[in-house]
């Protein structure tokens, strides 16, 4: 299986950026080096044609020359041309007897076309191998007076001068090419590995974080502007993490507190009850008392697993049609008893809304709010609640009297087992899961809540879409 991982696993970067640069390099070099060699190649051609074509105006003269002299062009021509090395040149008459033909070369092999011309130009050259040098020729015909005599002029020149010459500078061109290429790539991947040694650093800070150092960041400013995002990111995710793990710390000091104060009563009841015979009344006095601290602990253990079921997705709402004014009024007569208790008022203000949402996690959303918002209220207060849709949102907002919670204390209201005020934790009224769940049912229903704190009162509002 590890090798087979291995296999799969994609080529490095480096590798990549190297052979993507040594792929271009050798492709634009080769296309360079076949460029010039072609551009000498063509000079080489033109060269040629230009002294062909001054042989060739040589030869013609001396044709015309013992034409009117009334002499054998054979007398003449071997005088036609001098100070030319390699070049050689043939006369036919009227195409089928050798008029003239230069030594060291059997221009009467010649395959190529005879031209009509004035001028020799490259495209008119072509190359043969007479049996012993390669050449480069062409032919020509060349009429001398009305009656139709013609010669046909067949000029040549030695390639090989041409041909050894373009040879050594094929190979030194192509050694150039090798080694350039090569030294290109060496410095480029040597430029690959120092461009990473920013991830390289990246890489080594990101090791040193470990789960007592998450409040460790990464400095933008520290590394390229290609990176900056990536950092940005990174630091983001450590600071999810570092908030998970303190919350996770402190979910496990509270439910540790929680579970201590239930469980030292139950230990230190049974132990004052064993310590002497007691009366059947006793008995059932102190069974009932540990069975309100079992009810405690069973309710908390239930609010904790439904809220591990609602944030991972394994409690999935049943959406259905709901009257919030009929929800919200079977509520508010349910807490009448608690609230008339303290003297508060629940008032509702707004117009009925329906929408979609799974009724018994709506109503144990609300019934939270409900209940803390009657718990905080101070004696002889009012605690309203209101309805209103707006920009195709339903929003119920729930406020009770207070003093204003500071902006810390805020964004910490749906944290498990937090109190404003930490006196409260032991006052018989909850755990301190009941905004935690508010909060995990209405986000599982698509809603979403809010809190908001003045000098004069404290509200919570539910947002939910409406669908149209």
């Amino acid at each position: 299986m590890k090798i087979k991982n291995i296999a799969k696993r994609p080529s490095s970067l480096a590798f990549r950026v190297t052979v993507l640069v040594g792929i271009t390099i050798f492709v634009c070099l080769t296309f360079i080096s076949l460029m010039v060699q072609q551009s000498i190649a063509q000079h080489f051609a033109e060269q040629d044609a230009d002294e062909l074509n001054e042989v060739f105006l040589a030869v013609k003269r001396k044709l015309h020359e013992a034409y009117h002299e009334g002499v054998s062009p054979s007398s003449i021509l071997f005088q036609a041309v001098s100070g030319h090395h390699g070049v050689y040149y043939l006369v036919k008459y009227n195409a089928e007897e050798i008029v003239f033909s230069s030594e060291s070369a059997a221009l009467e092999k010649y395959p190529g076309d005879t031209y009509e011309i004035e001028h020799i130009l490259p495209s008119h050259l072509s190359l043969f191998f007479d049996g012993e040098h390669m050449l480069r020729a062409t032919g020509i015909i060349v009429p001398i007076d009305a009656a139709q005599t013609q010669y046909q002029v067949i000029v040549a020149s030695n390639m090989e001068f041409h041909m050894n010459y373009m040879e050594a500078f094929e190979k030194t061109l192509w050694g150039i090419i090798v080694l350039s290429g090569a030294m290109t790539i060496l410095v480029a991947r040597f430029a690959v590995y120092r461009g990473h040694s920013p991830l390289r650093r990246l890489s080594r800070n990101i090791g040193s974080i470990t789960a007592d150092k998450l409040d460790i960041r990464l400095d933008p400013n520290e590394v390229p502007v290609e990176l900056a995002n990536l950092v940005g990111s990174f630091n983001a995710m450590i600071e999810r993490l570092e908030s998970g793990f303190e919350q996770l710390s402190h979910f496990s000091a509270d439910i540790a507190h929680e579970l201590r104060t239930p469980i030292t009563n139950l230990t230190t009841q049974t132990q004052v009850i064993l310590n002497k015979p007691r009366s059947t009344d006793e008995y059932i006095e102190i069974l009932y008392s540990n069975l309100e601290e079992y009810e405690r602990m069973t309710k908390m253990v239930s609010d904790m697993l439904l809220l591990a079921q609602t944030e991972h997705g394994l409690i999935k709402p049943k959406a259905e049609l709901i009257d919030c004014g009929k929800e919200i009024g079977e509520l508010v007569e349910y807490f009448e008893l608690l609230a008339h208790e303290k003297h508060i008022s629940i008032k509702r203000l707004g117009n009925n809304i329906k929408l979609m949402c799974d009724k018994s996690m709506f109503r144990q959303a609300l019934s939270n709010l409900l209940s803390n918002a009657i718990r905080y209220a101070p004696e002889s207060a009012s605690v309203t609640v209101s309805m209103q849709s707006r920009d195709g949102e339903a929003h119920i907002s729930i406020s009770n009297p207070s003093i204003r919670i500071p902006e810390a204390q805020l964004s910490r209201l749906f944290d498990r087992f937090y109190r404003t005020d930490p006196s409260r934790k032991r006052d018989g009224q909850g755990a301190g899961l009941g905004l935690t769940i508010a909060r995990s049912v209405l986000e599982v229903n698509g809603a979403s809540i809010r809190v908001e704190s003045s000098d004069q009162e404290t509200t919570f509002t539910v947002v939910f879409t409406l669908n149209s």
